[in-house]
């Protein structure tokens, strides 16, 4: 059997002991799959303080638990180094390598985020010497099934975004044609929804590999994420808003840091009242940069370091409407990444299952946790509690990966020698894995590199703008056997979210009803293709209605886009 830290299966060595089974497994003291288990920083504490080797440690933790181990070493060093076993490994540093699978996963999808940005080409990646960025990717985590001889999970990367940027509100597209929010969480959300799409395509294709498969139509018609399939989230930043605020050790706080805007006092409830920084790091962490969406009532500050209220997106001149990635990833915890339009093809939402965070990154998982699944607790417990099948809570794991493998553009990393700060790179990339331009470059939400004479004309938008998405779910629906009981149901279209009246908040399931005028006029509707934007995402009723329950109760409030900014519809050449 495959027997080391990563794969440690203590259930199979209780039934084995029972049993008077003797133990043999292979060594893997070189790598399992994209991991060096001698690198592994806890292997190597654990070496330093034995005064061992890491390769000594592992052979002995096997060796412990009365596991044969036949070792692969060749050269005359090495087998002597693998004989030499005659120590005892403490109950306390065993306990540290027996926990080490859990960390295994983390350190996987590190990896193989951290490598597959670097498989990108060079155009779109920061300048090294003065410039910084942020990677975000989703994971597809394929549990191995047990009528296969696989042992471990298989971890794909399917969506990668990177950015920092985001319009200001008065730039916003009309037309769906610009990206608005190109911070890297949102680009890779956004390109996980173009690998959905073609995954969706797939399954409603004969002879073609999918992560869905159809329900019956007796059932819903629509599709379902296929058993043992999971999507995990990476970052290499913590998440700008809510999950930026957090108070550093005192062990490191720096001589002289600089004073947020606040109080400090002893009965400070704001978590962000400590702010410090390192030789490395000469800059405030702790504090985030985005904005309160709402005056602070007592001192008016919109830069007040409250924890919870829901804030826009860090930026000078005029103020974005984008809200912060912590608020976005609270809201896909109870929604689903996968958003409305897609919601009229699914059975179930899809949520995100863990939050890996890449070595080196300044964060706290506290923070992270209070701001994707925190707030809705809060609201929970008040006896406010509303989600209606099939929307849940959930409670994605987040965790730090300790591979040692820190990503090259970030932004805490060492200053340069002449003393000069890092500034922000002003492209984006956008990766997924799907058949055609799986790779495109972005710069102020729109295609890097298009003339000046053609930033008006499909030439200059991203796959992942709102009218392209749109043009390709719109092709979709019309394939798929739900299309044609919603069509006949388009009378139930549920209003703009800005027209829910404030009594909303009270009443978690009072929504205001479309005017007549616009029932009538959508009951002589027989085509997608007639819909604006804004009105095909309201055919998602449960999901506006939940999203309407979910805005008022537990977030307050949310920045409201103008109506006009959803009245656009697919490319005239779509082929429906």
């Amino acid at each position: 059997v495959e027997w080391h830290p990563y794969y440690y299966q203590p259930d199979l060595l209780e039934f084995c002991r029972k049993q008077g089974i003797f133990l043999q497994a292979y060594s893997s003291l070189g790598s399992s799959n994209t991991i060096e288990l001698r690198s592994d920083k806890t292997v190597q504490a654990v070496a330093t303080r034995l005064q061992k080797t890491p390769a000594q440690v592992l052979l002995r933790w096997a060796f412990q638990q009365a596991i044969g181990i036949l070792p692969k070493a060749r050269s005359r060093e090495h087998i002597v180094e693998n004989v030499a076993l005659e120590f005892e490994i403490p109950a306390k540093e065993m306990k540290e390598l027996n926990e080490l699978q859990a960390i295994m996963g983390p350190n996987r999808i590190a990896s193989e985020c951290l490598a597959k940005y670097e498989s990108l080409p060079k155009t779109g990646k920061p300048n090294d010497s003065f410039e910084w960025t942020i990677v975000s990717a989703i994971v597809l985590l394929k549990t191995p099934r047990k009528d296969t001889n696989e042992k471990t999970e298989n971890i794909h990367v399917v969506a990668l975004g990177t950015g920092t940027k985001c319009l200001a509100g008065n730039e916003l597209s009309p037309s769906g044609e610009r990206v608005n929010d190109s911070h890297a969480e949102v680009l890779a959300r956004r390109a996980f929804l173009r690998y959905l799409l073609e995954q969706i395509e797939n399954a409603l294709s004969d002879g073609k590999e999918s992560i869905f498969e159809k329900q019956t139509p007796e059932a819903s018609g629509k599709l379902s994420l296929k058993d043992g399939h999971s999507f995990h989230f990476f970052t290499t930043h913590s998440p700008c808003g809510d999950a930026s605020i957090f108070e550093i050790e005192r062990d490191h706080a720096f001589s002289s840091p600089k004073k947020p805007r606040m109080e400090q006092t002893d009965e400070e409830t704001n978590v962000g009242c400590c702010i410090s920084t390192t030789e490395e790091d000469k800059r405030p962490v702790g504090m985030t940069g985005g904005k309160l969406l709402q005056p602070d009532s007592e001192h008016g500050d919109l830069m007040m370091q409250t924890v919870g209220p829901v804030r826009t997106k860090p930026g000078r001149g005029v103020r974005t409407l984008s809200v912060s990635c912590s608020d976005k990833l609270a809201r896909w915890n109870v929604l689903g990444v996968q958003g409305s339009l897609l919601m009229l093809l699914l059975d179930r939402p899809i949520y995100l299952e863990s939050v890996v965070l890449c070595d080196g990154t300044d964060h706290s998982i506290a923070a992270i946790e209070r701001a994707i699944w925190g707030r809705y607790d809060g609201w929970a417990k008040q006896g406010k509690n509303a989600l209606m099948h099939p929307f849940c809570r959930r409670q994605p794991v987040v965790i730090a990966a300790n591979n040692g493998r820190m990503f090259q553009f970030r932004k805490n990393r060492k200053l340069a020698m002449d003393g000069g700060k890092y500034q922000p790179s002003p492209c984006g990339i956008v990766w997924c894995d799907v058949a055609n331009r799986s790779h495109e470059v972005e710069v102020a939400g729109r295609r890097h590199g298009v003339t000046k004479r053609k930033l008006a004309t499909p030439a200059a938008r991203l796959q992942i703008s709102k009218i392209e998405l749109f043009n390709r779910f719109a092709r979709l629906y019309c394939r798929t056997a739900v299309a044609s009981s919603t069509r006949d149901a388009l009378h139930n279209l549920v209003p703009s979210i800005t027209s829910v009246d404030e009594s909303s908040a009270a009443d978690p399931g009072a929504i205001v009803q479309a005017k007549d005028s616009e029932s009538s006029a959508a009951e002589g509707i027989r085509n997608i293709a007639k819909l604006s934007y804004a009105d095909a995402k309201r055919l998602s009723v449960e999901y506006a209605k939940q999203w309407t329950i979910v805005r008022d109760c537990m977030f307050g409030r949310w920045t409201a886009k103008p109506d006009s900014l959803g009245q656009f519809y697919i490319d005239v050449d779509v082929g429906m």
